[in-house]
């Protein structure tokens, strides 16, 4: 049995490296201008298939274990995938799919290969997963990413199945993947076109085979593929590094440890592991080496320094960045010193979806609840890595970046291992297990009706069922929806659009379209800051091709009345007055074409 469970460590662990392979193969054709080629979309489609058959095969067929337990375990992770499926099938809504993960590879697929976006700089983000997008967009089907990111959710399920059931037993498998896929936070983004869990994936499948091969120093195939992973993981997304860095840290720790190997055999286990893991960076850090001058692009610019190719550049007004957290939180939010120290354990209880004071997302008390009773029994080593991981990646989160669940995703599923191993210590030593019962069925149901509520609040069944239209359904979504609407039937196709505080949302624009790099409008700014007269204004804007303004109007006023002299505000009036005619004006959001 031990051995089963093994090879299905590894293969889902090849399985997930085979996606990252043709992933990086699409990205490498792609900027050879192979986007829209048939061979190369269908050989994705095939190998993500392939994927999602492996997940099914071995959630339908692995052992249930001990009776009613692993099989209602099993049955509610059923439900979750049912649920996440029918979630998937919604038209995406979510920012970061209308900003970036859809935005810019419909950029690609339309244009027909992989080309720079300077107004974007998340543009030159590793974006492994969201090659995996492309061939969809191309097609239509832009419902499919969101299956995609949760397929990552499942074979990471997979995975701590296949570490829990060889480690205790099948019910401990399904115990740890039922808890990981329920998680509010898991949940609710199994079903957008996002990237995050992928990074879940590669990160815990680089930890796990490290582990392994900690176990087996003689066997290069877990080091080669913890490597491999950590690569996948450095391509997916910047958060990568960080797990980098961390599994460094830790690889380190351990080829010093005894039993003492020879110097040539350490050095063939670094160079092994280090040029692996570069492998799948490489080709990302090349083409933005290529394209600014800093292969990693947009960071680290003091260091490397950077040059972009095109694209109008303008004064932002204002930064929200260079504030540390301390002085962020307590002047934004109120909190004091103590409330800040307590950031790593308020986390897993007072989160909430889309408030980024509480950490916009929501996780659960249970993933700590059993750490006490963890770290009893065999496998101590293990365990004391898997929880300075988990320290480690919170400790960087709170003080080195804004705390934002989705930063410290890759610590949900050791967690979750470390919490498997509680509630094993504690089955064993407790009198009354129907009393460790009662606390897990009361945390699954608490799963449960976050779960509920949030597919009623979503009303996929009205979409589905016809009832509600697709642009019914986005225009009740998406209040900036209606005016991209108007935009792509009244425009002509040669028009360009500029985005103001439209939050950069330009996946259902149509037509050609810029938008700032930052949050603030700085090209319109500088553009009338430097201008004399209203005619340099509207110079300013034909000078980039813009035909059109897109504007959410109170933002846009109040930024101006903030920014502008009273010079400046009358000359942009008498450029508003003479140049804007507007087209269309609802929900707050206005479109106004260039004329004269």
């Amino acid at each position: 049995m031990e051995e089963r469970y093994s090879r299905l460590l590894a293969h889902t662990c090849w399985t997930g490296c085979l996606i990252g392979a043709v992933a990086t193969l699409y990205f490498l054709f792609g900027l050879a201008g192979y986007v829209q080629s048939a061979t190369l979309n269908f050989a994705v489609a095939t190998v993500l298939a392939g994927a999602l058959v492996f997940f099914l095969y071995h959630f339908f067929t692995q052992p249930k274990g001990a009776g009613w337990i692993g099989w209602s375990l099993w049955a509610g992770i059923l439900i979750v995938v049912t649920a996440e499926a029918i979630l998937g099938l919604l038209p995406p809504i979510s920012r970061d799919e209308l900003t970036h993960h859809l935005a810019i590879p419909k950029l690609y697929a339309k244009a027909g290969r992989i080309v720079e976006v300077p107004m974007a700089p998340y543009a030159y983000y590793p974006m492994l997963v969201d090659m995996l997008f492309t061939p969809w967009l191309y097609w239509g089907y832009d419902f499919v990413p969101k299956w995609i990111h949760f397929l990552f959710s499942g074979l990471t399920a997979l995975l701590l199945y296949a570490y829990l059931a060889r480690r205790m037993n099948p019910v401990y498998g399904w115990l740890g993947a039922f808890f990981l896929l329920s998680t509010p936070v898991i949940f609710r983004l199994g079903h957008w076109g996002y990237n995050d869990l992928a990074l879940v994936f590669y990160t815990t499948a680089s930890l796990l085979c490290f582990l392994r091969w900690r176990e087996e120093r003689g066997s290069n195939s877990w080091l080669a593929l913890a490597a491999l992973s950590l690569g996948f993981a450095l391509a997916t997304k910047p958060n990568g590094l960080v797990a980098a860095l961390l599994l460094a840290l830790l690889f380190g720790l351990v080829i010093v440890k005894p039993p003492q190997r020879s110097f040539a055999a350490i050095s063939r286990e670094v160079f092994c592991f280090g040029a692996l893991a570069l492998a799948p960076f490489l080709p990302w850090l090349v083409k933005n080496w290529w394209q600014t001058g800093n292969p990693l692009f947009p960071f680290f610019g003091s260091v490397f320094g950077a040059r972009l190719a095109s694209g109008p550049v303008g004064p932002e007004a204002a930064s929200f960045t260079g504030i540390g957290i301390l002085d962020k939180r307590e002047h934004l939010y109120g909190e004091n010193i103590w409330q800040i120290i307590a950031l790593p354990l308020r986390v897993f209880f007072t989160g909430q979806d889309d408030a980024p004071q509480y950490f916009d997302g929501v996780l659960t008390p249970v993933l700590i609840l059993f750490l006490p009773w963890a770290f009893k029994g065999k496998w101590l080593e293990e365990k004391k890595l898997l929880v300075s991981f988990v320290l480690l990646l919170l400790l960087y989160t709170v003080f080195l970046v804004e705390m934002r669940i989705r930063y410290i995703l890759a610590a949900v599923p050791l967690l979750v291992i470390l919490f498997a191993y509680g509630v094993f210590n504690t089955y064993l030593s407790i009198k009354r297990p129907v009393v460790l019962a009662l606390v897990l069925l009361s945390f699954a149901g608490w799963h449960g009706v976050y779960s509920v509520k949030y597919f009623r609040a979503a009303e996929p069944l009205a979409y589905l069922t016809g009832t509600v239209s697709r642009t019914e359904y986005l225009t009740r979504a998406l209040p900036e929806y209606s005016a991209f609407d108007y935009i792509n039937r009244q425009t002509s196709n040669d028009a360009k659009v500029y985005l103001l505080f439209v939050g950069r949302r330009a996946y259902y624009c149509e037509r050609n379209y810029f938008h700032d790099g930052g949050d603030l409008p700085g090209f319109l700014l500088g553009a009338i800051r430097v201008a004399k007269t209203a005619e340099q204004i509207e110079q300013s804007l034909r000078q980039n091709q813009i035909t059109h303004l897109m504007a959410r109007e109170d933002l846009l006023a109040r930024f101006l009345s903030n920014n502008l002299t009273p010079e400046q505000g009358r000359l942009w009036n008498e450029f508003a007055g003479r140049t804007l005619k507007l087209g269309f004006r609802e929900r707050g959001y206005a479109v106004y074409q260039l004329h004269g």
